[in-house]
């Protein structure tokens, strides 16, 4: 298997990328390949190439030279250059070397003309400020020896001519040339190696802050989370076991009453037809401390599940799974149980699938719009909730939630977060929630967008 490359939520293996995307970050880890193919191999062929065609004409002091060590010294001062931004002190030195011996041997600096500027620039831009300077100095004497070489060729290796003070002048002229060139190349990679230092240093920088801003941020939210699960366990876990006892509490007193109400007691049949009588308020009050039961029970379960993502990474947490569109049916047979007449229009099992996250939220929307309805619709009040999948003008899951109650428009917008949290909710995952408020009632409105188009029908 390729190795993956991870980038924001996506995984993606090398070998899936494609050749001429994954080349760039290759070379550029990889100098060396560039400098090759660039700088050593063309200068090297030009060297051997210019080497035969005039080998007939090159002398070591004056006698012919061995064509070895010609191409040698040609080798030796043009393949270094491979190593020039890898080991600038290496591929300096080695060129400094082939350098100085061709100009000692008399043979001539053939393509050292070349590469020993681009040693020079190469040390400047990428070798600490030691080995820069120290090959400006050897360069600079480099300068010299060119000149001493045109001395010697002129006056003792050519054609016997009187000496003249213009060759102080052409020599002088060439030792200047040579030295201005060298400097030139030094400053010019030096301010190049200054702006890529400080590019460098800046990106450095700001990956060090950008580290440590993630690591704070982490910590805080960490933190942040582990009080908030302390302090809405303690709180919240509390309440609901105290509820959840004083209704089982409520039930067996009930209970036990209910059976000592029909037993004969001794003032004679008309208390025990009394208890008789209130049996059925007794029975009614039992299911409705039942219901209050199972409500918290579930209530801290939800909690639980909640809280449990806010645990500390490692402790195990048995969980159910989120509701979702699905549960619909068993949310509104629990408000019907409340006395709330709520009527379900459309079948939530042959929706589109929506992911785990927006089902939930679509789920707690339609449950904070009944709660609603509950608290400031009015006794009278009825609901219907409707669900439908859309395909214009755009795939989308709907689901209303309207009532017929007189309860006010602004009591039911919760002068809070009711609402704004139900928005929240679907801003997440790209829904909208819209409300509508008259005289007939108030209606709650949210659109989720499907992913992948649709691919069930409407139903």
């Amino acid at each position: 298997m390729g190795r993956l490359i991870t980038v924001g939520c996506m995984s993606t293996s090398v070998s899936e990328v494609p050749w001429y995307m994954r080349l760039p970050r290759y070379l550029d880890r990889r100098p060396w390949i560039m400098d090759t193919l660039v700088w050593a191999v063309p200068l090297a062929l030009i060297g051997v190439l210019s080497f035969g065609a005039g080998q007939a004409d090159q002398t070591v002091w004056g006698r012919p030279s061995p064509p070895a060590l010609l191409l040698a010294l040609e080798l030796l001062t043009t393949l270094p250059l491979a190593l020039r931004r890898t080991r600038p002190a290496v591929s300096a030195g080695l060129i400094a070397t082939g350098a100085a011996l061709q100009v000692l041997l008399l043979t001539g600096p053939a393509s050292t003309c070349v590469t020993v500027p681009a040693a020079v620039y190469a040390t400047a831009k990428y070798g600490s400020r030691r080995v820069s300077l120290g090959y400006l100095l050897l360069a600079l004497a480099g300068a010299l020896l060119l000149g001493a070489f045109f001395a010697v060729q002129v006056l003792y290796l050519g054609p016997a001519v009187p000496f003249r003070w213009e060759f102080v002048i052409v020599v002088v002229m060439v030792v200047g040339f040579a030295a201005s060139v060298v400097v030139a190349c030094w400053l010019l990679g030096a301010m190049s190696g200054r702006k890529r230092r400080e590019i460098q240093a800046i990106s450095e920088r700001n990956r060090l802050l950008e580290r440590e801003r993630e690591q704070e941020a982490r910590l805080a939210a960490d933190a942040e989370r582990m009080r908030i699960a302390r302090e809405m366990h303690d709180v919240i876990s509390h309440s609901m076991s105290v509820m959840i006892a004083q209704a089982d509490g409520g039930r067996y007193v009930l209970n036990s009453a209910s059976g000592s109400g029909t037993r004969e007691t001794p003032t004679g049949t008309a208390q025990a037809a009394g208890h008789v009588a209130s049996a059925g308020a007794v029975h009614a009050a039992e299911g409705a401390f039942g219901t209050i039961a199972e409500t918290g029970r579930e209530a801290l379960a939800q909690m639980r599940r909640m809280l449990g993502v806010l645990r500390e990474e490692g402790e195990a947490l048995q969980m159910r799974p989120a509701p979702g569109l699905s549960d619909l049916p068993r949310l509104i047979a629990d408000v019907r149980a409340t006395g709330l007449p709520v009527v379900l229009e459309g079948d939530p099992a042959v929706l589109p699938p929506l992911p785990e996250g927006a089902g939930l939220a679509m789920y707690r929307i339609v449950q904070e719009a009944l709660t609603n309805v509950m608290k400031h619709a009015g006794p009278e009040a009825s609901a219907t909730v409707s669900v439908q999948a859309r395909r214009w003008p755009a795939p989308e899951l709907v689901v209303c939630v309207r009532d017929d109650g007189l309860g006010s428009a602004a009591a039911g917008d919760g002068q809070g977060s009711g609402l704004l949290g139900m928005r929240e909710r679907a801003a997440l995952y790209g829904g909208v929630v819209e409300t509508y408020a008259d005289a007939r009632g108030f209606q709650v409105l949210a659109r989720f967008p499907l992913p992948g188009g649709m691919k069930e029908e409407d139903p």
